[in-house]
């Protein structure tokens, strides 16, 4: 367990690197619609954040079953399931992959939620990530990024992908929220492009138009909607992709996660 003191100690002169060029961030995500910024987040920060997610965390699985109902186990419960259950969850995503639908296969820790029920005290530096998101630090750079004074808050989940994992095309749109900006904080160190687990952008043919490989403490962001996905996860990859991701979000009546 972390110690609660070295978390409020790190988080307190804020997350994201001071030393961030704004300006040409904004010029590129005006151009292109996307933008990776690399050593986003102050160094002790996104450390503190990366032992979190590799330190006990109480992982559910999302999927989608092959009925095409988006699909949550929690930790609890998966801790209980058999190899041959869980294995057959997959199955149904990846079926249903393979019909053209969407579909997805990941491990989820819905941050906000465990935030607003004080769920998992000893998870401190996702709690505090949680507030820092959604103050005017965090928020302020974002508006400027985007320039877009509509953005008003942040939906956060931490996610993993190991072997076989994957999140097939879509374009982030949800009916009754508003999210202007998509994000992904990377939190893996060290990871080869041919173990999958790309983020991919596509043109309105599905063609692939531009790629980001997981590169530690970087945060991809993307304007809404805009078709992506992440890329099956290789079953000789030796590491997890492990990422804190959600939208940069307007006023809307439904819930944040």
């Amino acid at each position: 367990m972390l110690n609660l003191d070295a978390v409020r100690q790190a988080f307190a002169p804020g997350i994201l690197n001071p030393a961030i060029d704004l300006a040409a961030c904004q010029q590129t995500l005006q151009h292109h619609g996307w933008v990776v910024i690399t050593d986003a987040l102050r160094a002790d920060v996104a450390d503190l954040l990366r032992q979190t997610l590799t330190i006990n965390m109480p992982w559910s699985l999302a999927y989608k079953d092959s009925t095409g109902v988006s699909r949550k186990i929690w930790a609890e419960e998966l801790a209980q399931m058999s190899a041959g259950q869980i294995a057959s969850c997959a199955q149904q995503a990846i079926e249903r992959a393979r019909q053209g639908e969407f579909s997805f296969l990941y491990h989820t820790y819905m941050m906000i939620s465990a935030y607003q029920q004080r769920r998992n005290p000893e998870l401190a530096a996702l709690h505090k990530l949680t507030e820092a998101l959604n103050q005017p630090p965090w928020l302020n750079f974002m508006r400027e990024l985007a320039a877009d004074p509509a953005i008003i808050k942040t939906s956060a989940q931490a996610t993993r992908y190991t072997a076989g994992q994957f999140l097939t095309t879509h374009n982030d749109s949800a009916e009754g929220e508003l999210r202007y900006l998509a994000y992904v904080i990377q939190l893996t160190r060290d990871w080869h492009a041919d173990w999958g687990g790309l983020l991919q952008f596509m043109d309105d043919n599905r063609r692939i138009t531009d790629t980001v490989t997981p590169q530690y403490n970087s945060i991809a962001l993307f304007k809404t909607p805009r078709l992506h996905c992440v890329s099956p996860v290789a079953s000789y990859a030796s590491g997890e992709r492990l990422t804190i991701t959600g939208w940069l979000r307007g006023d809307d009546l439904a819930a944040m996660e």
